[in-house]
């Protein structure tokens, strides 16, 4: 999902963009199906800076990570397809794995005519579902007119504004989809006001239901989390991130801590109850307690969407976010999730380049929302899978796929 300051449509949100965090959540994957060596790059230390990573220090009990943090090669998966000619471009995507099969969720869907629900030109969330071995192979159905569908239902009074005046309308962005346990996925969106078809802002989080294979989900009234105006700091939790580790799911709300400076506070909950408000706590900086208003930042320096792994091969937590103001991803880690993160400088970046396997955007625009997706991992977690979004000019856009291999 997209942070909500954010204030300008689709493709040119990459500075303070979160749209689609994904779901990660710490679960085996089959291989990804071979694929040829075009677009990879074997990283030096010209590359990629190689750094070893003391997160350790103030952070007393916290064991160190196994190895140092380092990229030893990246490869250019390719771009998920359209599902229809009548889609012009969408972004971000958010991915959460579910009784062997993975569900993709997509937020803004341009479209190169007028929609059955709502009249406009855009929807803002549609979805498809894939295997971990052929992740851009996607399932997507469409109606006979090449309409993906709206993946969360508009309520009432949400179409009678859309369809009075889009740009001033609602829009609905997914997030992290989360497996409780039971029958169907959990996935959250973002309630977000449009104003003139630029400005944006989210006025809640919300909860929807999801079966497998299914691209329409049923949603839940209210919000699981609201909008408190001038709080001091972000309550929308789950709209900057959600991790799920060993039955617990971890929620980032992230907010401006400083000049070009992004922070993240984070609430953990069983994953089972991830719908239920009363059932989180947050960190306050040295524990857990229930009042949100505690909640300190647990990591900063984020850019454009930040998804938190446990990571076997690293032996501890590793975070991948876009970098501010560049085409690029920095990858970091930590011993703990709550933070010894450290700033951009002790991670390792991987920047766009001509021929990849980071395309660059087109001129005066940035790549963004660089998340991890832990369903596509190797078994050992040498291996991880990073989407992100590529624009490409007037309206139009990809959602890619890197693999990185760790050193």
């Amino acid at each position: 999902m997209r942070h909500p300051v954010v204030s300008v449509l689709g493709f040119l949100g990459a500075l303070v963009g979160c749209e689609q965090t994904s779901a990660t959540t710490d679960v085996p994957a089959a291989p990804l199906d071979a694929r040829s060596d075009a677009g990879a790059s074997d990283l030096g230390a010209g590359d990629a800076a190689v750094t070893d990573v003391d997160a350790t220090a103030g952070d007393a009990g916290a064991a160190p990570c196994l190895r140092p943090l380092a990229i030893e090669r990246a490869e250019d998966l390719g771009a998920f397809s359209l599902p229809s000619g009548a889609v012009l471009s969408r972004d971000g995507v958010s991915s959460g794995a579910f009784r062997g099969r993975v569900v993709w969720t997509f937020g803004d869907t341009f479209l190169t005519r007028s929609n059955p629900i709502d009249g406009s030109s855009v929807l803002s969330a549609t979805a498809g579902w894939s295997t971990a071995a052929a992740p851009l192979a996607l399932r997507e159905p469409t109606d006979d007119a090449g309409f993906p569908e709206q993946l969360i239902p508009y309520t009432a009074d949400e179409l009678r504004a859309n369809r009075a005046d889009a740009l001033n309308g609602w829009a609905l962005w997914p997030g992290a989809a989360i497996d409780t346990g039971g029958d169907q996925l959990l996935v959250l969106f973002q309630r977000v006001k449009r104003t003139n078809g630029s400005g944006f802002d989210s006025m809640g989080v919300g909860t929807a239901r999801l079966g497998l294979d299914s691209t329409l989900a049923v949603r839940a009234p209210g919000d699981l989390f609201a909008l408190v105006p001038d709080a001091g700091a972000p309550t929308l939790y789950g709209s900057g991130g959600v991790s799920v580790i060993d039955g617990t799911a971890y929620f980032f709300a992230c907010g401006t801590v400083g000049f070009l400076n992004q922070g993240c506070r984070v609430g953990r909950v069983p994953a089972a109850r991830a719908d239920d408000r009363s059932a989180f706590e947050f960190y306050d900086g040295s524990g857990w307690v229930s009042d949100i208003a505690r909640a300190a930042v647990a990591i900063d320096h984020v850019g454009g969407g930040l998804s938190i792994s446990r990571n076997p091969y690293l032996g501890c937590y590793l975070s991948v976010t876009g970098e501010l103001l560049q085409s690029g991803m920095v990858l970091r880690s930590s011993p703990r999730l709550e933070g010894g993160w450290g700033n951009v400088a002790t991670g390792v970046s991987l920047r766009a380049a001509a021929g990849g396997p980071v395309l660059p955007a087109v001129a005066d625009a940035y790549d963004y929302l660089f998340l991890e997706h832990p369903a596509l991992r190797s078994a050992d977690g040498r291996q991880i899978v990073v989407s992100y979004a590529r624009p490409l000019g007037n309206f139009r856009g990809e959602v890619r796929l890197v693999r990185i291999t760790l050193r």
